[in-house]
């Protein structure tokens, strides 16, 4: 009886090789169909090529509010530190911002050195949506990027100083 089961198993198991064989004859393992003996190897299925574009992940502004940008305003900033370190120009920060829609009459910075010429420990940059502004810090000071949601100025703008810049 065991002997038997012993035959049986190992015709099943053989039978589901000699299949899979048969599959591999018409198909790598890469998804690609393998020409038949029939069919003549020179002709070919054209493949179709693939599109380069770069999908964009970056959000759209949304004009509602400014905690609604806030992801936003944080991937924008980021970008302009990896591709220029934490002393990144505030000014190329600012434009960045101007191109990825927010309105460039509500983006403001601060200056990048200080009023004697020195490299600034931290600068701070702005966006206003509507009646709130999104507030970014960054610097050597702090190595990281600082974000807050506040109330815009009763006078307009979100930054108060000497050294404000404005498009």
């Amino acid at each position: 009886m065991k002997v038997l089961g012993a035959i049986v198993a190992v015709a099943a198991v053989g039978s589901l090789l000699t299949g899979c064989a048969s599959v591999g004859q018409f198909f790598d393992f890469g998804g690609n169909a393998k020409p038949s003996s029939s069919t003549s190897a020179s002709t070919s299925t054209p493949k179709p090529t693939p599109t380069r574009v770069k999908p964009n992940f970056i959000p759209a502004v949304n004009p509602g509010s400014a905690a609604a940008n806030q992801r936003l305003f944080v991937i924008l900033l980021e970008q302009g530190l990896v591709a220029e370190g934490i002393s990144a120009n505030p000014a190329s920060q600012a434009e960045r911002l101007r191109s990825a829609g927010f309105d460039p009459a509500g983006v403001s910075w601060t200056d990048s050195s200080t009023a004697i010429g020195l490299l600034a420990d931290t600068v701070f940059i702005s966006a206003q949506v509507g009646a709130e502004c999104l507030i970014g810090q960054y610097g050597t000071a702090i190595q990281t990027v600082a974000i807050s949601v506040a109330p815009a100025l009763p006078s307009g703008g979100c930054l108060v100083g000497a050294g404000i810049n404005h498009f």
